[in-house]
């Protein structure tokens, strides 16, 4: 089925693109060869575009040429930007202050120190503990055992295994 000169124009920029399919561009070279009119717009658009390829070329050429001036500030900074950065600084040290003194003495973080401290105090409570109740387990080491117990309380107190240990102090 041929096309008619309306669909063969619409593809016609394409076709002096090089951008149809090998078929499309066969259907339309057939119908150039048959259509005075469609031959004359290709020409015209071939014109065309040769001719906005030159004005691009030319105008690149000219704005690589051209270098536009940055104006730079020469004055000297206002002093009433730092006045109001210093009054922002000390309007937030005093509200620290007020705060701290209203709110009273935070409790302080623990150190990574005290925080290991604390583990191997209760791994070691924990496990003279373990030794203890195996100890407890024999009639005659009942004292040692019950010695060992208050050891553990007072060695430990703030582990779970001297609270274990309260439990079995007799």
């Amino acid at each position: 089925m041929q096309k008619s000169c309306e669909d063969i124009s619409k593809m016609l920029v394409d076709y002096a693109d090089r951008q149809l399919s090998a078929g499309e561009s066969s259907e339309v070279a057939a119908h150039l060869t048959r259509c005075e009119d469609c031959r004359s717009i290709l020409m015209a658009l071939q014109r065309s575009l040769e001719l906005a390829g030159v004005i691009w070329e030319d105008g690149l050429v000219e704005t690589e040429a051209i270098r536009i001036p940055i104006p730079r500030k020469t004055t000297a900074p206002h002093w009433s930007k730092y006045a109001a950065i210093a009054a922002g600084i000390l309007l937030v040290v005093a509200i620290s202050g007020i705060w701290r003194a209203l709110v009273g003495p935070t409790e302080k973080e623990p150190t990574f120190a005290e925080i290991e401290r604390r583990i191997t105090e209760s791994y070691s409570a924990a496990r003279l503990l373990a030794a203890v109740d195996l100890l407890a387990e024999y009639p005659d080491a009942e004292n040692i055992a019950d010695r060992q117990y208050r050891y553990i309380v007072e060695t430990y107190p703030q582990t779970p295994a001297a609270a274990e240990a309260k439990l079995r102090i007799k």
